[in-house]
């Protein structure tokens, strides 16, 4: 997998860089000393190799799942603004927080439906609602009254 030979490849170049500054050169006349030095490696050393590749895949793949979540909020961020009605709402927001009866108006398109439901309501709460439902754009007055 990529990964893993990028990490392995991060590491090495690491073990390399502080080989050539504790021998003060240039790293790539380090290079050959280095892995010369790790095929006669003991296991300590070895060991240690192994766990900063590990922990370097885990950090990788620890950082890429933040940012999946980080594009993922963003996205459905740009979604959600695309949704918004002419006063503001998410009209799916909106939908999920009437009241189940006019949900069931909306969901079946029937208006004398509605006006009944309206009507049977606190004329407050009523009004509430459909100034949400207009703000999000479900409900537009001017077609209402054309029909």
């Amino acid at each position: 997998e990529p990964l893993f030979r990028s990490a392995r490849q991060t590491i090495l170049m690491q073990y390399i860089l502080e080989l050539a500054k504790q021998v003060k050169r240039d790293p790539r006349e380090t290079f050959q000393l280095f892995f010369k030095r790790i095929k006669v490696a003991d296991e300590q050393y070895m060991e240690a190799l192994d766990d900063e590749h590990r922990a370097l895949i885990g950090r990788v793949k620890e950082r890429a799942k933040i940012r999946m979540e980080t594009i993922e909020k963003e996205i459905e961020e740009e979604e959600r603004q695309k949704r918004l009605g002419p006063g503001g709402l998410d009209p799916v927001e909106v939908f999920e927080s009437l009241p189940e009866v006019m949900r069931d108006c909306f969901e079946r398109k029937d208006i004398p439906m509605l006006q009944k439901v309206l009507k049977e309501m606190d004329p407050k709460d009523a009004q509430y609602y459909m100034k949400r439902c207009v703000d999000s754009g479900m409900w537009l007055p001017e077609r209402s009254e054309e029909r």
